[in-house]
């Protein structure tokens, strides 16, 4: 039995989770290779000027047809899209739309969608059988984005924690250390609350873009 492991006690967003994940996998080299070959493949078929201007939107059908066209296995393109489901339950309750009709903003970009299906491709190499994680840790206040700026944790990370049996405290930190896309994997990977048995084997740890948080996420391997 081999189970995946996050500490979130400095919080979760897409690139910890990615940076850990490709820090576990026996050549990591070759992974961000085959991830950089994920981003060229979407900024060739996307073809609706992702990172051109701010108010960038792109609809949650169009989001899993670029995963589909995707040249990888099916595997880790059903493992995205479940991650993906999770972002658009969540923003659709916020926005009370439809997933028929939902667009996502920043979760709706190229590099959103590479570091998904890039968690999707590590957890497959990684062979693990169960996904664990420790209490969740976010921080308060106030954080900028593209509707404005909004209350941490942001209403697509509440969203996510009403419909979820993960365990979630707040940290002394003012910002934001969960981001929407980060909680989604946790949860898209089927994630739940405890602690890992057996032999720790290998860790990793990954590193966000907020300089607040002085630690990274930390994903490791155990083998029982």
């Amino acid at each position: 039995m081999r189970t995946l492991y996050f500490d979130c006690h400095s919080g979760v967003s897409g690139d910890m989770v990615l940076k850990a994940l490709i820090g576990l996998l026996d050549n990591p080299e070759e992974a961000r290779i085959i991830i950089d070959g994920f981003e060229k493949e979407l900024a060739a078929s996307a073809g609706d000027g992702d990172d051109e201007h701010h108010h960038f939107h792109r609809s949650y059908t169009k989001v899993k047809e670029l995963i589909d066209a995707v040249n990888t296995d099916e595997k880790v393109k059903a493992g995205a899209k479940n991650i993906y489901e999770v972002i658009a339950r969540a923003e659709g309750k916020v926005h009370g739309e439809s997933t028929d009709t939902l667009h996502f903003h920043e979760v709706g970009r190229n590099r959103a969608i590479v570091n998904i299906l890039g968690v999707s491709y590590c957890v497959e190499k990684l062979s693990v059988d169960k996904v664990k994680c420790s209490e969740i840790y976010d921080g308060h206040g106030t954080v900028k984005c593209a509707h404005g700026e909004i209350p941490v944790p942001v209403p697509a990370v509440m969203a996510m924690r009403e419909n979820c049996n993960l365990s979630f405290r707040e940290a002394d930190v003012e910002g934001e250390m969960v981001t929407p896309s980060g909680l989604a994997m946790i949860i898209g990977l089927g994630a739940e609350t405890g602690k890992p048995e057996g032999r720790g084997i290998r860790s990793a740890e990954g590193f966000g873009s907020r300089t607040y948080v002085k630690e990274g996420l930390k994903a490791s391997v155990y083998e029982a």
